[in-house]
C-alpha cells in the first residue's frame, strides 16, 4: 500500500511539468547526455594512453614535473655561480661546494672552461665519456635529454673572457627501450579498448534516446491519445467516456476542458431530446385541441346542410354552437401566436413605474368580479411603505387574469371557491402569492404546469376549458420582467402560484 502511494507521488511530479518545460528538459538531456559521454570517452582515452604509453616506469624513480623543475633549478644555480666575477680558485671552491650537494642526490657534473676541464665529479670512466660526448656536440645551445642513458642536461655560460660549458648526468633516471613489437602491442590494445568504449557509448546513447522517447510518449502522447479516443466516442454519440488524466499542465487543462465539453454536450443533447419530446407532445396537443372544435363545427354544419335543423330555433342553436366553437378555436390560435412570439423574443414590453398601491386597487376590482362567480376574495398587503415596480401593465394584468382563470376552472365543486392574493416585500424583491382552494395538482405534474400545452388533467379535451397555454404565457412574461414564477400544491388542497419581481425604487 505504501509502495503504491510512493509510486503515485513519484509519478505526480513529472506529470505536472508544462509542455514547454518538457521540451526544454528533453533538449537539455539530448545535449547533456552525449556531452557527458564524450567527456567520459576523452577521460578514458587519456587514462588508457597514460597507462599504456607511460606505464613503463623510470628505472630509479618516477619522472614527473616536480623532478624536471628540480633539475632545472640545479642547472640555474650552477650557471649563476659560473657567471660571477671571482678568482678562479674561489670560483672553483664555490662550484665544488655547490656540486657536492647535488652529487649526493645522484648528479654527475662536468664543467669545462674555454674547452678545458674545470670541474668533474669523481666517477667511472664510462660516465665521464658520456658527459664529454654530450659536451663535444657543436653549438652552445642548452639541451635537455632523457633517454635510455639517463637524464643529460647541457648548458653554456659566458663570463667576460671565460666560456663555460657544463653537463649534468643522472644515470638513475631512464626510459626502457621499447621494441617495435611492444609498441605495436600497445597500439593494438589501445585501439581495441577504444573500440569497446566507443561501442558502449553508442549503445548508451541509443538507450538514452529510447528512454527519453518512452517518457515523452507516456507523458505527452498518452494524454493526447486519450483525448482523441474521447473525441471519437463523442462523435459516435457516447457521452459517458471520460478522460482520466489529472494534471495542472496544458494537457491536464485540455483534458479537463474536453471532459467539461462532454458534459455540456451530454446536457445539451438531453435538453434537446426533452425539447423534441415536448414539441411532439405540443403538436399532438394542438392537433387534438383543434380537432374538437373543428369536429363540432363540421357536425353542426352538416346538420344545417342536411336539413336536420328544420326549425328556426334549432337553426339558431346550431349557429350559436358553431360560432362558439369558432371563437374557442380563434382564442387558442391567438394564444399559440402569443406564446410563439414570446419564445422567439419578438414581443417588447412597454414598462412604466407602478406603485404597489395601484396593483392593490386593480386586485380589488378582480375581487368584485369573483364575487359574482360565487368566489370569496381577499388581498393582504405586507409591504413596508410605498414600493415601485417597472411593469408592462397590460402584460402583467394578463398574467394575473390567466392565473385566476385557472383557479376558476379547477375549483373544487364541493366547497365555495376562495382566491387569496398576498404581497410580500423581501430585500429588493416583491413577492406575489396567488392561492386558491381548488383541486390542486399532483407532485408529478406540478413541475410541468408552466410547459406549453401541458394539462394536469389528461382526460380534459374541451378547448373552452383551457388551451394549456395560460401558465406558459405567464412564465414568459414574468421572466421578461426579470422575475421568477413557481408553484406549490398538494392534490385536493389547492394551488399557490408565486411571482417574484425586482423592486425599482422605494418612495
Amino acid at each position: 500500500m505504501n509502495k503504491d502511494k510512493n509510486k503515485e507521488k513519484i509519478q505526480a511530479i513529472p506529470k505536472n511539468l508544462k509542455i514547454n518545460t518538457r521540451i526544454v528538459l528533453t533538449s537539455v538531456l539530448a545535449i547533456a547526455i552525449p556531452t557527458i559521454l564524450i567527456v567520459a570517452l576523452v577521460i578514458t582515452i587519456f587514462s588508457v594512453a597514460s597507462s599504456k604509453i607511460n606505464s613503463p616506469a623510470i628505472s630509479s624513480a618516477s619522472y614527473n614535473v616536480v623532478i624536471q623543475i628540480k633539475w632545472n633549478q640545479i642547472t640555474s644555480e650552477i650557471a649563476r655561480e659560473l657567471e660571477k666575477s671571482a678568482d678562479q680558485p674561489d670560483k672553483l671552491k664555490e662550484i665544488s661546494d655547490l656540486c657536492r650537494d647535488f652529487e649526493e642526490n645522484g648528479a654527475l657534473i662536468l664543467i669545462t672552461e674555454n674547452e678545458k676541464d674545470f670541474y668533474c665529479t669523481a666517477t667511472a670512466e664510462k660516465s665521464i665519456k658520456k658527459m664529454e660526448a654530450a659536451l663535444s656536440k657543436p653549438g652552445n645551445s642548452n639541451s635537455y635529454y632523457l633517454g635510455e642513458d639517463g637524464l643529460i642536461i647541457t648548458a653554456s655560460v659566458i663570463n667576460e673572457n671565460h666560456s663555460y660549458r657544463f653537463v649534468i648526468l643522472n644515470e638513475k633516471l631512464s626510459f626502457p627501450d621499447f621494441s617495435n613489437d611492444r609498441s605495436e602491442s600497445i597500439i593494438g590494445t589501445f585501439i581495441n579498448r577504444s573500440s569497446l568504449i566507443i561501442t558502449g557509448i553508442v549503445l548508451l546513447f541509443i538507450i538514452a534516446i529510447v528512454v527519453i522517447s518512452f517518457i515523452t510518449s507516456k507523458t505527452i502522447v498518452g494524454p493526447i491519445k486519450q483525448i482523441t479516443e474521447m473525441a471519437n466516442e463523442i462523435a459516435k454519440g457516447n457521452y459517458e467516456h471520460e478522460i482520466k488524466y489529472k494534471s495542472k499542465n496544458e494537457l491536464g487543462i485540455l483534458a479537463e476542458s474536453f471532459n467539461d465539453m462532454r458534459l455540456r454536450v451530454k446536457t445539451s443533447m438531453e435538453e434537446q431530446s426533452l425539447a423534441d419530446k415536448k414539441q411532439k407532445e405540443m403538436i399532438a396537443g394542438i392537433a387534438h385541441d383543434l380537432r374538437t372544435p373543428l369536429t363540432s363545427v363540421k357536425g353542426y354544419l352538416e346538420g344545417l346542410r342536411d336539413g336536420i335543423a328544420d326549425t328556426p330555433e334549432k337553426q339558431k342553436r346550431y349557429m350559436d354552437i358553431i360560432y362558439s366553437s369558432t371563437c374557442d378555436t380563434e382564442k387558442m390560435l391567438d394564444e399559440l401566436l402569443t406564446i410563439s412570439k414570446l419564445e422567439l423574443g419578438s414581443v417588447t414590453l412597454n414598462c412604466e413605474r407602478v406603485e404597489i398601491s395601484d396593483f392593490i386597487g386593480y386586485a380589488k376590482q378582480i375581487g368584485e368580479e369573483l364575487e359574482k362567480q360565487n368566489f370569496d376574495f381577499e388581498i393582504i398587503d405586507k409591504t413596508k411603505g410605498s414600493v415601485i415596480l417597472n411593469l408592462d401593465t397590460d402584460s402583467f394584468s394578463r398574467v394575473i387574469n390567466n392565473i385566476i382563470s385557472n383557479s376558476i376552472k379547477y375549483r373544487n365543486k364541493d366547497i365555495r371557491g376562495k382566491i387569496e392574493i398576498t404581497v410580500f416585500e423581501y430585500k429588493n424583491t416583491i413577492l406575489f402569492e396567488i392561492s386558491d382552494n381548488g383541486m390542486g395538482v399532483d407532485k408529478e405534474s406540478l413541475p410541468r404546469i408552466f410547459d406549453t400545452l401541458y394539462r394536469a388533467d389528461k382526460a380534459r379535451s374541451d378547448v373552452r376549458n383551457g388551451s394549456g397555454l395560460g401558465l406558459a404565457i405567464c412564465k414568459q412574461i414574468v421572466e421578461m420582467h426579470g422575475g421568477l414564477i413557481w408553484a406549490q400544491s398538494e392534490l385536493g388542497n389547492g394551488l399557490s402560484i408565486f411571482i417574484s419581481l425586482p423592486i425599482a425604487d422605494k418612495a
